[in-house]
């Protein structure tokens, strides 16, 4: 789900002055919104916006700091089917989108070379997971038996 007209220009501005893309290693992307405690509304908002991530409370790392609020998307089909579809068509020309297309690039080099993923049953037009023998479990005991 992608926010439409107003709330998308606005949700891009913000990760334009708030957001954050990240990588963790070699196959580990984060985007995060991080705000503090007096603002986490928005943060608790963005998962009703796009769909996914999920909200975390962090406390306060210095007694004058506020705590603070974090939105995250780490989940590579999140990434990839929401992300980076929303970023690419509403994210402004700024330092942040060549942050981004860096950060996008090495995302879409690891999910289309190096990312596990569940592979379908061989069976034509069969969308299910794989199991033994390259079947889907209900094929694997049609022919197979129980």
């Amino acid at each position: 789900m992608q926010p439409a007209g107003d709330r998308a220009a606005f949700l891009a501005g913000f990760v334009v002055a708030e957001g954050c893309f990240t990588r963790n290693g070699e196959k580990r992307f984060l985007f995060a919104v991080g705000l503090g405690s007096s603002d986490g509304e928005f943060c608790r908002a963005l998962p009703a916006l796009l769909g996914v991530g999920s909200v975390h409370t962090h406390p306060r790392r210095q007694p004058h700091y506020q705590d603070e609020v974090t939105y995250a998307v780490r989940a590579l089909p999140d990434l990839i089917e929401v992300v980076v579809p929303f970023m690419d068509e509403h994210l402004p020309p700024s330092h942040k989108r060549e942050q981004y297309h860096a950060w996008r690039a090495d995302l879409m080099e690891y999910w289309e070379t190096k990312a596990r993923r569940v592979k379908p049953c061989v069976v034509d037009d069969c969308t299910e997971p794989r199991r033994a023998k390259c079947l889907c479990r209900n094929h694997y005991y049609e022919q197979y038996g129980q």
